[in-house]
């Protein structure tokens, strides 16, 4: 007879995409300087369900650990811009850093105000050291 803890199965795709979409907010941009100023770390990722690069990122880095687990840590906000539907809002915002296709992805704390840009393509390492260039309380290194 063999007994399976609940506890021990894997959980199922619902419950891995609950956590994954959990911490992420609507995008806001006039609420990323008010999170700073607070002593928070913005994460913004610019993105679009046609975009394969942004795909790719989400797949590979933005959805798994350890940088699943950076973003949704106390003092981190992670701020989702989708751009799949045309909005004023979303582009004004590309526009002001100098660009006019996606993916965009800036980390913004208190030590950089103005925001990281890194790279289009997206590596978990980038991703750590910008959180904690940004505001290096927010996050610990694992």
């Amino acid at each position: 007879m063999t007994l399976a803890a609940p506890a021990l199965l894997p959980k199922s795709s619902d419950d891995v995409t609950a956590s994954i979409t959990s911490y992420w907010v609507e995008f806001d941009r006039s609420r990323i300087a008010r999170e700073v100023s607070q002593g928070k770390t913005v994460f913004v990722d610019v993105t679009a369900d046609w975009c394969i690069t942004c795909k790719a990122n989400k797949t590979l880095v933005l959805d798994r650990e350890p940088v699943l687990g950076a973003l949704g840590e106390e003092g981190v906000i992670a701020m989702r811009a989708d751009w799949t539907r045309p909005d004023a809002k979303i582009q004004s915002y590309l526009e002001a850093h100098g660009r006019y296709a996606i993916p965009l992805n800036i980390v913004y704390g208190p030590n950089a105000p103005e925001g990281i840009i890194l790279s289009e393509l997206l590596s978990a390492d980038a991703v750590l050291e910008a959180l904690s260039a940004a505001n290096l309380s927010a996050v610990r290194k694992r």
